[in-house]
């Protein structure tokens, strides 16, 4: 039996030159049964001729390829992503062990992909998908700008170059990698709202700490210490869940 797939690419030339490989090194293997230029259509595909296997383009116009995973609770298709752009969904792909592909599409790497397909364990490859998924939320988050109000105006910093932040009466510096540190015109509770909660986290009543830096946790001195060797309060009544926040439970 062939293995049933259809290819979801907004790029014609891309979604003709994958479907002639295929046809070329694999057609006693796959068989192409639709291609998309979007993800809408790629649903209505998918419903339609309910393939065992989805190449899906993460680069689209509207709707990214990610976005196709929301539209089913469950699904019994597997998924060899195609990329040459965002290096942050990338990431996640590699670190979640999910199968892509680089374009342009080299044969040899698409028999590497289509092999692993047949080798996959079905539960295994949910888990992978989930890991994914918060994966890429996590590296979104990281990438984020933010606008921080200043005496002079705002400064905007990418969310992981923050090490931490430290109240100074009604304002708070903000640490930064490779930086002198910022005055803020904010409260730490205005920072502890602005920032995201899974990646920060509230230390002391003077301190809120970028969790990706934390190297140690000396609970004699009741303090983190971070990447650049900057030691950090903890109080005591938030070391439990500083922990349990570091053990990602």
């Amino acid at each position: 039996m062939k293995i049933t797939a259809i290819i979801v690419d907004d790029e014609a030339d891309a979604r003709e030159s994958l479907g002639l490989m295929i046809k070329q090194y694999f057609a006693e293997e796959i068989e192409v049964k639709q291609t998309t230029a979007s993800v809408k259509e790629a649903i209505k595909a998918i419903n339609t001729h309910h393939p065992e296997l989805v190449f899906l383009d993460i680069e689209m116009p509207g709707e990214n390829g990610f976005s196709l995973l929301e539209y089913f609770n469950d699904y019994d298709f597997e998924i060899i992503f195609t990329t040459a752009h965002q290096q942050y969904a990338l990431k996640a792909i590699k670190s979640a062990a999910l199968d892509y592909l680089l374009k342009p599409i080299k044969p040899n790497d698409l028999a590497t992909a289509i092999d692993r397909f047949k080798k996959r364990n079905r539960t295994l490859t949910k888990l992978k998908i989930n890991t994914f998924i918060n994966n890429l939320e996590n590296d979104m988050e990281i990438n984020k700008k933010v606008l921080f109000p200043t005496q002079n105006g705002y400064h905007v910093e990418k969310i992981n170059n923050i090490l931490y932040c430290k109240a100074e009466v009604n304002y708070a510096y903000l640490y930064t990698l490779h930086k002198e540190p910022y005055l803020i015109t904010a409260t730490l509770k205005y920072l502890e709202d602005l920032l995201p909660e899974k990646i920060f986290f509230r230390t002391h009543k003077s301190h809120l700490v970028n969790l990706n830096y934390i190297t140690s946790f000396d609970r004699k001195e009741m303090k983190v210490v971070l990447e650049n060797n900057q030691k950090v309060d903890v109080a005591t009544r938030r070391a439990d869940s500083l922990l349990r926040k570091l053990s990602g439970s």
